[in-house]
């Protein structure tokens, strides 16, 4: 007696349809290496732009940095790093000079918007998701290269490092590219003398930018691996009294000039209370207590971060296998070392975050997708994301973006079904899974965010320098509100001053505003009636600062006619 078999219902073809559709296109977008370049770039610009041009300035990091670059093409001096008057020695100077690039290139020059100097942190983040496809490939072969690099696209804490004009991005494109040639040696693959001098030329790429992070990162792993080894001969393919050289050929000529123009003093604030000020304490606030990281992975590596939870087994199976033993060797060095120093944030972890992505990728490949129970989790988790978005935006502002439920709920959907959907390739399933996320992220990221207004006072301050000052360049002086985005939006010369100094300030001929906080506005109007004058409040900014996370309330003052 045959078996009756059941033709599957109107639903399951169509599932099944967009199945078949979905492994088609990928098949020819990957039919080569040059056209998985091309697509990842084009994963990397969808993920990436999203509110790239729309948010504002950020304080306080990006804004600093993009202010010190200004006085750079102001002062024509490519050499010192200043903030204002101030000395800004806590890194090097190789962002500045990105940045002075990005401004050249695009002609703003010093008048450049915020976007510009978020250019080379795109490139970065674009270059780290390619970056992770090359080192996958030597590791883990094609097909979780694609899903690694996928996996790294679509994670909130490099979608975050992408729209924000600081370091970490580019870093971690240096990083990777060194880590390329390490894996290389380690398997034992050939690495030619350019191969090996792009080695170098990576580290010493990275010491300009973050000083010697990129070697504790790099350095931590091969002496993992060699440890493991109890050999140090895998290391000699890289060349490394040559390439040592090389490296310090091209950091030391800025790094002698900086030392001679400051008289030392860079070297005394980086290496001091820059470097080893964060390994004892936690400065500007961020100090936390080990395991801050493990707790912060699970939403900063999100969606992938929860693919942990099957894969843990089949890693530990497998950590004897080169590979393998590469990954855990780059992730568990530097993630204690990052967890001991008493300095703590997110961005600190991303390096290692590319070789979690290629293990998660390496045990996806094998079969070890998420159960049901962690897929239904997983799918819960999507929804309470976009639930939360449209709180905190309905609690901020009052209204909620219509089309940013649609494109996030539209990426929630296709994030659940990646997970539940059933005989997609690890590939396929990377791909819907990863868009699904991108979607989310770029609705939160393009819409949301932008749209938060009570938190970005800052632009709505200098709207109102404008309407009230009666002049096209009013000088202005700030008091109790300091945050660096006012001087990159309001000028090299805004003054950020004590409550009496902007009383004096306000008194002096020229077309002059101060910008007074509501909990310093005793002292000014006291040092004003002192003077014998008086001023004439135009306008009231309220919101959040984000800069120190508590309201303000800001008074526009002018002097009296």
């Amino acid at each position: 007696m045959g078996t009756e078999v059941t033709p599957p219902g109107p639903g399951e073809q169509d599932a099944r349809g967009l199945v078949r559709f979905i492994e088609a296109l990928l098949a020819g977008s990957t039919l080569s290496r040059v056209r998985v370049i091309l697509v990842l770039t084009v994963v990397g610009l969808c993920a990436f732009l999203p509110g790239f041009f729309s948010i504002p300035p950020i304080d306080r990091d990006e804004a600093r940095y993009a202010q010190a670059t200004k006085q750079m093409m102001e002062a024509g001096d490519y050499i010192d790093i200043r903030f204002q008057n101030q000395p800004r020695y806590l890194q090097p100077v190789g962002i500045y000079w990105l940045h002075v690039a990005a401004a050249r290139l695009t002609g703003t020059g010093v008048d450049a918007p915020i976007w510009v100097h978020r250019l080379p942190s795109l490139a970065g983040a674009i270059l780290a998701v390619l970056l992770t496809w090359w080192v996958a490939m030597t590791l883990a072969g094609e097909t979780a290269a694609f899903a690694a690099a996928l996996f790294m696209a679509a994670s909130v804490l490099l979608g975050f490092e992408a729209r924000d004009g600081k370091i970490d991005a580019v870093l971690l494109s240096t990083i990777l590219g060194a880590i390329g040639f390490l894996a290389r040696a380690y398997l034992s693959l050939p690495v030619t003398r350019v191969q090996a001098a792009l080695f170098w030329v990576a580290l010493a790429a990275g010491i300009m930018l973050k000083g010697p992070l990129i070697l504790l990162v790099v350095g931590l792993t091969a002496v993992t691996l060699s440890w493991q080894d109890r050999s140090l001969a895998w290391l000699r393919a890289l060349r490394l009294r040559s390439g040592f050289a090389l490296m310090l050929l091209l950091v030391l000529p800025w790094l002698v000039a900086i030392t001679v123009r400051s008289g030392g003093e860079f070297l005394q604030i980086a290496l001091g209370p820059s470097m080893l000020g964060k390994v004892a304490s936690g400065q500007q606030s961020h100090g936390l207590p080990p395991g801050t990281y493990l707790l912060s992975y699970w939403l900063t590596f999100w969606p992938a971060s929860a693919f942990v939870i099957p894969a843990a087994p089949w890693i530990w199976r497998r950590r004897h296998d080169r590979p393998v033993r590469f990954c855990l060797a780059w992730i568990v060095p530097t993630w204690i070392a990052f967890e001991l120093i008493v300095t703590k944030l997110p961005h600190y972890v991303l390096p290692v975050y590319p070789a979690i992505a290629t293990l998660l990728a390496l045990a996806l490949v094998d079969g070890r997708r998420p159960n049901r129970p962690l897929a239904w989790v997983m799918t819960s988790g999507a929804v309470i994301y976009l639930a939360l978005g449209a709180g905190l935006h309905f609690a901020l502002e009052g209204w909620i973006s219509v089309a940013a439920l649609i494109i996030a709920g539209s990426g929630a959907a296709l994030f659940g079904w990646a997970l539940h959907a059933k005989r997609l390739t690890p590939p396929a399933f990377a791909a819907v899974f990863a868009t699904g996320a991108i979607l989310l992220n770029g609705a939160t990221f393009g819409l949301v965010v932008p749209s938060l207004e009570s938190v970005w006072v800052v632009p709505r301050l200098m709207g109102a320098v404008v309407r009230q000052a009666n002049c096209p360049n009013p000088q202005i002086a700030a008091a109790g509100f300091h945050e660096p985005s006012l001087v990159f939006l309001g000028g090299t010369s805004t003054q950020l001053v004590f409550a009496p100094t902007a009383a004096d300030f306000l008194q002096a001929d020229g077309c002059r505003v101060a910008i007074v906080e509501r909990r310093v506005e005793p002292e000014f109007l006291a040092r004003l009636a002192t003077l014998g004058r008086h001023a004439v409040l135009r306008e009231r900014v309220t919101g959040v600062s984000i800069g120190r996370l508590r309201r303000v309330d800001i008074g526009i003052y002018t002097a009296s006619p």
